[in-house]
């Protein structure tokens, strides 16, 4: 989650350009992060949704120590309208994960 986190940072800091094929590269000076968000991207989909979704304690709690963090972290950077809502996300990943995990196991 942090790793995906940095990498989109990157996409925000340094802006989006047009690649050879269309589509989206990240900006001159910002590939390393293009790279990092391209390859976290995916493991991290796996864990939020699975953290999402079980019905278990440690997933839900990875989920949210994960989105806070990430959240405190991109705070810290900037105050810009894309930081924000990137942090409102994270923060509301990490709040939902533990609530979503609690009323299934008192539901189950």
């Amino acid at each position: 989650m942090a790793a995906a986190t940095w990498g989109l940072l990157g996409y925000i800091e340094g802006g989006c350009e047009r690649g050879p094929r269309g589509g989206c590269i990240a900006a001159d000076g910002y590939e390393w992060r293009g790279w990092v968000f391209f390859l976290a991207a995916m493991p991290t989909f796996f864990v939020v949704g699975t953290g999402l979704t079980a019905d278990r304690w440690p997933p839900a709690l990875g989920v949210a120590a994960g989105g806070a963090a990430c959240g405190i972290y991109v705070l810290a950077q900037a105050h810009t309208v894309p930081y924000l809502i990137t942090a409102a996300v994270l923060f509301a990943l990490a709040v939902a994960a533990p609530v979503l995990a609690w009323r299934r196991r008192r539901a189950g």
